[in-house]
């Protein structure tokens, strides 16, 4: 069997001629790359769901002052329960994945995926928060209801000329009465749970817990992705010196006589170069 490997632009058919070493190295730091990101763009989806939730509650909160009809109330209610379910959603995402895609960037470093494993133990031991978020994932996976009660608040305060307004805050509680018991709820969590958790507050505090394993894990590969980062990189600006002009859409091709000359295998690089998702110090 006779393969060919080469780099090639979406464009055009110019091509880098590639050998199999060259070829399986590229593979493999494609591969790291891609879990890097994968790391950073699951962290992203955290962060913006939280800021869903954030804005639903200030519309739901504003609908309450404003004292808007029950439609739209019942409009906005259920949006903010689905905000918080993908929250939820998206951080088992970002927290089940993020060892495996660790593990893909360093396989060959275990003690830097066991350093992970042991940080965010650490995360679950010491946060209520953390426990509760990723017990509320499985609660609202079969029930679906994350929000048991609104309270609209106001306080009265003088503004500097002296006049009287007021301010509305909305807390959004989970009540325990209202989650099932052990039963439905995670038992050893459910035993910390008071009679009302202000949803936002743990959800933000939740979120740090997040922020600091991102940053941890992206600190365990940031050799193994610089490295790969320039590896691609080099290949890339040797294309570009070779056909005089920069191409945004390369991919490592490896051809077969096996396929009658068929791919067999196909992959991009310049996607993972300098990627504009990746945070600036990652690239």
């Amino acid at each position: 069997m006779q393969s060919e490997y080469f780099i090639t632009s979406r464009l055009d058919d110019n091509v880098l001629s590639l050998d199999e070493d060259q070829f399986k190295e590229l593979k493999r730091v494609r591969k790291r790359l891609s879990s890097a990101y994968a790391i950073t763009h699951k962290f992203r989806l955290v962060n913006a769901n939280l800021q869903m939730v954030l804005d639903a509650m200030s519309r739901l909160g504003r609908l309450y002052v404003d004292q808007a009809g029950s439609e739209a109330l019942e409009t906005a209610k259920p949006h903010l329960n689905a905000c918080v379910n993908n929250y939820v959603l998206s951080a088992r995402i970002f927290t089940s994945q993020l060892k495996r895609h660790v593990q893909a960037c360093v396989p060959q470093e275990r003690d830097l995926t066991e350093a992970l494993t042991r940080q965010m133990e650490k995360e679950y031991r010491l946060s209520f928060a953390y426990r509760f978020v990723d017990s509320l994932y499985d609660y609202v996976s079969q029930y679906g209801i994350s929000i048991h009660t609104l309270m609209l608040e106001s306080l009265a305060e003088e503004d500097e000329n002296g006049d009287i307004f007021r301010r509305y805050s909305l807390k959004a509680l989970v009540e325990k009465d209202y989650i099932g018991g052990p039963a439905e709820f995670r038992v050893s969590v459910f035993e910390e749970v008071e009679e009302q958790i202000n949803l936002i507050d743990v959800l933000s505090e939740f979120n740090e817990s997040v922020n600091r394993l991102h940053d941890y894990a992206m600190d365990l590969v940031k050799i193994a992705t610089d490295e790969s980062n320039q590896l691609i990189s080099e290949f890339i600006n040797v294309f570009v010196a070779e056909h005089g002009k920069e191409h945004n859409n390369l991919f490592v091709v490896h051809m077969t006589s096996a396929l009658k000359n068929k791919i067999y295998d196909k992959f991009p690089i310049s996607m993972y170069a300098n990627n504009h998702n990746m945070e600036r110090e990652y690239v």
